[in-house]
């Protein structure tokens, strides 16, 4: 159906779709920008399964064509390009990589395979080459990182400091309206949300394009840790019953505190199965790094199988892998299938290093390298990224400490001011009322008097109660989800991060638009009106 309607508009349009140009830019920059903040991780992975497999006796082509195989990797598919011109169409590699370099659009990616084929023309075996170049990756991955890392701490100031401000004019506009009551105030409002959006839209990006590239869950569809089972499972039910309880009370008129706090408790069992489970990869990664290289270096140093080393490995310094590592072993003593034992325990993990690198590892063990040396190797990168991590959760943990207390600051702001507004409105009126009753009763310059009295407090009368109530829960709202967005891109994980920001600043708005009224009901009166 959708086929025969583009068709149409090919035909309609002189082969053109309206906007297909424009749609396909929009594309090929996200894959610029996913491909660039990916390369320099990639870029590390591939030099790593590189630098495993010249341990055995690999010959060039042989390196380019298994590491053209391995498609997980970005820069492996320009390697493919490679592979291509080479078998294919006769080229000598060193044409076939500064071919290939010509169209690359990353600038690491393109300075090193010129200095491949700079190197293959001097001479330079290929070993010393790749060994030497997964020296500079590591630098250059560890400089990018720490880059990263320092521009994610100041657009991380600079976006609550312009989100704060977005929040002053939101509350600025809202006093206005108070004191000026003005007629089709719609256009203000909007405007109050546009710029909301906008900073939000602009310090998200920002931070977005800052931030490390750094994936913590494998994301296999057939196995996967415990955690992340119970999340699969749960995902869909939990988002489903939450949408339709949400839709359910918007449409009966429910406090929108109730509403906000109820979505948050409902999503809170997936936010704190899915934040343990990001501390318990976290701790896998940190495990992992030690673990291969003492396996590699006790398959290496007594010539055993894996199953025969994995009995030797000090288990109890892996506190958090020795249960898969015992797994594992069981197994293999059993007989059992090596290749799937090693896939169930990549999946139960649920770590994307791990699963990167544990492959790296068994491809290179596979062709007959050296698992000592391809131990080390796959121990120091992964210990590379380990390290990295642990300077990133040290600023992560300061923003996330920030942005919590921030958002409730500024809701409170919000919410206390617009009850006083609300109150004081309320309490004016009442005034007026009896201004009007008691000129009524009254006459000559004493009428004049309260007349007088109720023009100059006119300022807080006909307080559009019910368009300024709904401005305050969209506001709130685009708040919540700015800054759900905000400490996710920060603290970095699997989607089910979502949750745990989510559930907690739901919460934390819904108390807030609860407690407030009954707070300013119980400390702000206007008893000097009273007795007028």
């Amino acid at each position: 159906m959708f086929e025969d309607v583009a068709e149409r508009l090919r035909a309609a349009n002189q082969g053109k779709i309206p906007f297909e140009e424009q749609v396909e830019s929009l594309y090929d920059l996200r894959d610029y920008i996913l491909e660039n903040k990916k390369m320099e991780q990639d870029l590390l992975l591939m030099y790593t399964y590189m630098a495993a497999i010249t341990t055995s006796a690999v010959t060039r082509p042989e390196i380019f064509q298994y590491t053209s195989e391995r498609f997980e990797y970005i820069p492996s598919r320009y390697i493919a390009r490679v592979q291509r011109l080479v078998t294919g169409w006769g080229n000598s590699y060193a044409g076939a990589l500064r071919a290939v370099a010509e169209r690359c659009r990353n600038s690491t990616l393109q300075s090193m395979l010129n200095r491949y084929a700079n190197s293959i023309d001097s001479g330079v075996p290929d070993d010393d080459f790749i060994g030497t170049e997964l020296s500079s990756i590591r630098s250059i991955y560890r400089n990018t990182f720490e880059q990263g890392i320092e521009l994610l701490k100041k657009w991380g100031d600079a976006y609550i400091a312009m989100l704060l401000s977005a929040s002053l004019v939101a509350i600025i506009i809202m006093i206005s309206v108070a004191i000026y009551a003005p007629d089709g105030i719609e256009a203000t409002l909007n405007t109050s949300y546009l710029i909301i959006l906008l900073i939000s839209v602009f310090g998200l990006f920002i931070m977005y394009r800052a931030v490390p590239d750094d994936p913590r869950t494998h994301g296999l569809a057939e196995i996967c840790s415990k955690e992340q089972g119970i999340i699969r499972r749960l995902e869909r039910p939990m988002i489903l019953i939450t949408a339709v309880i949400v839709l359910l009370l918007v449409l009966a008129g429910v406090n929108a505190g109730v509403i906000f706090l109820l979505a948050g408790l409902l999503l809170m069992p997936l936010g704190i199965i899915g934040y343990i489970d990001d501390a318990n990869v976290i701790n896998r990664d940190e495990d992992f790094s030690t673990f291969i290289r003492g396996l590699g270096s006790i398959m290496g140093g007594k010539g055993i199988t894996t199953g025969d080393a994995l009995q030797e490995v000090d288990r109890k310094s892996l506190v958090h892998l020795e249960p898969f590592i015992n797994a594992v072993s069981s197994k293999l003593n059993l007989g059992l299938d090596e290749a799937g034992t090693w896939k169930k325990f990549i999946g139960e993990t649920g770590s994307y290093l791990i699963y990167k690198y544990m492959n790296i590892f068994r491809d290179a063990v596979a062709l007959g390298g050296s698992p000592d040396q391809i131990g080390k190797i796959v121990g120091s990168s992964m210990l590379e990224q380990v390290l990295l991590r642990r300077k990133r959760d040290m600023m992560v943990k300061g923003f996330i400490v920030l942005l919590i207390p921030m958002h409730g600051a500024m809701i409170g702001i919000f919410v206390f001011l617009f009850e006083i507004l609300l109150t004081m409105a309320n309490a004016i009126q009442e005034v007026m009322a009896h201004f009007e009753e008691t000129a009524a009763a009254l006459s000559g310059s004493t009428a004049t008097i309260g007349g007088s009295m109720g023009s100059s407090l006119n300022i807080f009368v006909n307080f559009p109660e019910e368009t300024m109530r709904t401005y305050v829960v969209t506001i709130l709202l685009m708040l919540t989800v700015a800054n759900m967005f905000a400490g996710k891109i920060v603290m970095g994980g699997d989607r089910y991060i979502y949750y745990f920001f989510a559930s907690l600043l739901c919460a934390v708005t819904g108390v807030i638009y609860i407690v407030a009224p009954i707070l300013v009901d119980a400390f702000f009166t206007i008893p000097a009106f009273v007795g007028v």
